[in-house]
């Protein structure tokens, strides 16, 4: 029987992407994920949300635009982080401050219907501002190695609640020399996190 000419010129249907409905988020992530126009999660996203959340130790290598950001701003928010609890839970270490502060503005829109507090720390700015966001129960912290090790040095950040350190573009900060301040952050962090 010879293929039917109505059906030989249309192209094969779409793969049919998946929808967020595919991670067991909570209604605020999800509600904040909608609010930013996110429709389908990238294979990063699905990838990393559940051992994340589960709080296993992962390595994720992803080009840029994959939305590695919101693959771990997702279970830090939604899983991880306690709202009740007003002490530093995540400590997110990026190699310059611009990276920093894109990074605390994407995990703020993800928290943003979620009583979870983002603080940028870094080099260049105010350190009386950020001690008083810290001061005031900043739970999600995102910064560069040496402002944050200046910040452990002078007390004014607490590490003894830390569950989670994310290390973005690990590989870049290598590069740029801060495998030391990243070891001296690691010897303050608490063993099981």
């Amino acid at each position: 029987m010879p293929d039917d000419p109505a059906t030989q010129d249309r192209e094969p249907p779409a793969a049919v992407q998946p929808t967020f409905d595919v991670l067991p988020l909570g209604a605020e992530v999800r509600r904040a994920i909608d609010a930013m126009g996110y429709a389908h999660p990238t294979p990063v996203q699905r990838a990393v949300y559940e051992p994340a959340a589960e709080g296993r130790s992962l390595v994720v290598q992803a080009r840029t635009g994959t939305g590695k950001t919101a693959a771990f701003g997702m279970p830090l928010v939604d899983r991880i982080v306690r709202p009740s609890v007003r002490a530093v839970q995540a400590l997110i270490l990026c190699p310059t401050r611009e990276l920093a502060l894109q990074v605390s503005r994407e995990l703020e829109q993800i928290a943003r219907f979620r009583a979870v507090q983002v603080v940028a720390i870094y080099g260049g700015a105010s350190m009386t501002r950020q001690v008083e966001a810290l001061q005031a129960g900043a739970q999600i912290v995102v910064g560069t190695p040496g402002r944050v090790l200046d910040h452990l040095r002078q007390k004014t950040l607490d590490p003894s609640s830390v569950r989670v350190l994310v290390l973005d573009e690990a590989d870049e900060m290598l590069s740029m020399g801060f495998a030391r301040e990243l070891h001296a952050i690691l010897e303050t962090l608490p063993k099981h996190r």
